[in-house]
């Protein structure tokens, strides 16, 4: 089904009755990513939306950040009459999950988060090496002729990073949000937080989500063997269960 909210399209879904619980989606993704756990989540009313710019939902006018995201969905629960007392948030609807909770756009009871992202050193190699090459490499590939800086800026974002150039006309926007560290943001999340990754995941590294634990006092965190980024997909089950005894 479709609504408009702050003016875009957004396209959104619901299954099931009881307690509501919002599902945000990771970047790129979109609201069938949950497709496998919503079936396992047996009496809980899901909500689930294709952030602006993914999945059917429109583009977002102009660059975004975390924040206006945040807000966004905040939005659509006001227009929608949704007040969910659980929220979900896979990699980067773990990030808008954090901007949200810490702003007090949403008040749930409890928050999962699923290979979360948001926390990573800004500073780090990747990071710098992503951001360089994509705002230098512009500027160094722009004398070549049209058609040579086309496949050229592609092979180099290539090797820097697969996610801004497959990231189309939010390539801005992607170098908003990758930017900014939300540790602060995290650490004022008060309620209760599970936190769930894969062990082999090389996205959002293991290592981020125990960085979260130690920011969101009170967490828990599991992390399951023979699972990568993806590991609500992975590992439904398991992932289902651990959902359903936290939100007991």
């Amino acid at each position: 089904m479709k609504s408009i909210v702050a003016g875009l399209a957004t396209e959104h879904a619901e299954n099931g009755i009881g307690p509501v619980v919002l599902m945000l989606h990771g970047w790129g993704d979109s609201l069938h990513s949950f497709d496998a756990l919503v079936q396992k989540l047996p009496g809980f009313r899901i909500v689930r939306l294709d952030m602006p710019g993914f999945g059917n939902t429109e583009l977002p006018k102009d660059t975004w950040t975390v924040e206006q995201y945040a807000k966004f969905v905040a939005e659509f629960c006001k227009k929608t009459g949704v007040q969910p007392e659980y929220v979900i948030g896979h990699s980067f609807g773990g990030r808008v999950i954090i901007k949200a909770v810490s702003q007090r756009f949403l008040e749930p009871k409890k928050i999962v988060f699923i290979a979360s992202a948001g926390v990573a050193d800004r500073q780090n190699v990747h990071n710098m090496a992503f951001t360089a090459g994509a705002k230098i490499g512009k500027a160094l590939l722009k004398p070549f002729p049209k058609s040579l800086y086309l496949r050229l800026r592609k092979e180099l974002y290539r090797v820097t990073g697969g996610d801004y150039i497959s990231a189309g006309a939010l390539q801005e926007t992607f170098l908003a949000v990758i930017k900014e560290d939300l540790s602060s943001d995290a650490a004022h999340i008060d309620r209760p937080a599970l936190l769930v990754w894969g062990e082999d995941d090389i996205v959002t590294p293991v290592e981020e989500g125990k960085k979260i634990h130690r920011l969101i006092k009170g967490s828990e965190l599991k992390v399951l063997s023979g699972a990568g980024h993806f590991v609500h997909q992975q590992k439904a089950d398991e992932v289902a269960k651990l959902i359903q005894e936290f939100f007991i």
